[in-house]
């Protein structure tokens, strides 16, 4: 009997270790987010600037969400590696950049509109946003994937490292793409095209731009797509 009891009073521990947290904070401004570790990022557009931080196995207090300089910075707190599912509501006033890194996923409701906007994917961090914005400096690298759609003047995309930039639904005006060391870029553009693929990188395009200058070494390369 004593065994028994005692089991399930380990089950129900297990049960209220790994249930769900959550809390509101409030912020100061910032015009940047960026985030790490696992964590995943849904952001929106509001009145005030402040997150909404859900937890699944570790404390609340181990998530990280703090302003430094222009930027909110999202992670874990030093140490914490432990199975656990992490999730940050981000209300913010004004942004025009976003990052994502060590294997944190960054997704962006409703479109995001902005003067110039960039955009930062390393170390199997993803970003998957719309938005409307006169330029876009968008970079992967290690395995750090964008997804963007929409429209823009002028963009630049690099992608080295295994990295992934996907904006085949994004139409822009004028573009310069850059792809190497097993990379990968996809885009669409109306005007004016710069390309250059190597080490393996390989670049696609989608639309009839006006003028092209395309270049691919060692292993590259750069095609038109359908």
């Amino acid at each position: 009997m004593k065994k028994i009891f005692f089991t399930i009073c380990i089950g129900l521990f297990s049960l209220a270790t790994l249930a769900q947290e959550s809390e509101t904070r409030k912020l100061s401004s910032f015009s940047g987010v960026k985030v790490s570790e696992g964590i995943d990022a849904y952001l929106k557009k509001g009145g005030k600037e402040e997150v909404r931080v859900e937890a699944t196995g570790t404390e609340l207090s181990n998530v990280i969400t703090e302003v430094s300089g222009d930027y909110l910075k999202i992670h874990m707190e030093e140490g914490v590696f432990r199975n656990r599912t992490v999730k940050v509501y981000v209300t913010y006033v004004s942004i025009n950049s976003i990052g994502a890194s060590s294997g944190a996923n960054v997704f962006h409701e409703g479109i995001l509109k902005t003067d110039d906007l960039t955009l930062k994917a390393s170390s199997a961090g993803t970003i998957e946003l719309k938005t409307e914005s006169k330029t876009i400096d968008a970079g992967a690298s290690s395995a750090g994937e964008i997804v963007v759609e929409g429209s823009a003047g002028t963009v630049e995309l690099d992608a080295s490292s295994a990295g992934e930039i996907d904006a085949y639904n994004l139409t822009c005006d004028k573009a310069e793409a850059e792809a190497s060391s097993g990379a990968s870029v996809k885009l669409m553009v109306v005007k004016d095209l710069e390309a250059r693929a190597s080490s393996g990188g390989n670049i696609r395009y989608r639309g009839n731009p006006e003028r092209s200058n395309t270049n691919s070494s060692s292993g590259g390369s750069v095609r038109k797509s359908n």
